[in-house]
This record gives C-alpha cells, structure tokens and sequence, in this order.
C-alpha cells in the first residue's frame, strides 16, 4: 500500500509540476508581452519627444526669422526716412532763417518810416513855432 501511495504521490507531484511549469511559462510570456508593450511605449514616447522637440526647433527658428525679418524691415524703412527728415529739418531752418530775414527788413523798413514820419513832424511843427519873417528865410532872421 505504501507503493500505492507513493506512485499517487510522484504522478500527483509530476502533475503539479507540470502545472507550476506550465503556469511560469505563461507567466514568462505575458512578462515578454508586457516587456515588449513597454518597449513599444518607450519607442513610441521617445519618438513623440523627438518630433514635439524638433517641432518647437522649428517654430523656435521660424519666429526668429521674423523677427529678423521685421528688423530688416525697420532699419530699412528708418535708413529711407532718414535723409527725408533731415531735409525737412533744413528746409524748415531755411524758412526761419529767410523768415528771419523779412521780420528783420520788415521792422527796419517800420523803423526807417517811423524814424522819417517823426523827423518830417517834428520839422512842420519847428516851421509853424517859427514867424512869417523865419518861414520866409529859413529860420536865419526873425527866429
């Protein structure tokens, strides 16, 4: 009886070593499964950061550009303004400088016709203090 029951115990023994072998393969393969999804994430991610990073590259570069670009644009636009600005600086310099000039010849003209309507008063004046005797003369007799 013992050989009975040892005999149940090898062919239950090797049954339930078949089973724990079978059961650590399966369980071998699902861990390659799971090795290999998470090889797949990791190429998958990797290659999503690659292309998201030469994407802000990109744009990065791009922006640059236009910046560049509107700089150029700037120093264009201020290198042909530049000399039209000065022209209007001594064109309107040149007007002061002429309007200068006709104030200044305007107020001596005023002054010069000031100055001889004062002197030509100040003469009639002098001749109606003066006698007949005077005005006839000159002012030499009868004063």
């Amino acid at each position: 009886m013992t050989e009975k029951k040892n005999a149940h115990t090898t062919r239950s023994t090797n049954v339930n070593a078949k089973a724990t072998a079978t059961k650590t393969k399966e369980t071998a393969e699902k861990a390659k499964d799971t090795a290999g999804k998470a090889e797949t994430t990791a190429k998958t991610a990797a290659a999503g950061a690659a292309t998201a990073a030469a994407h802000t590259a990109h744009v990065a570069a791009d922006k640059a550009q236009v910046a560049a670009g509107k700089a150029v644009t700037t120093g264009r636009a201020v290198t042909t303004e530049a000399p039209k600005k000065a022209a209007a600086a001594a064109g309107s310099a040149w007007m002061t400088i002429k309007t200068r000039k006709v104030l200044a010849a305007v107020a001596g003209a005023g002054a010069a016709a000031a100055g001889t309507t004062t002197a030509v008063v100040l003469r009639r004046r002098a001749a109606r203090r003066r006698g007949p005797l005077a005005r006839l003369t000159g002012g030499r007799l009868g004063s």
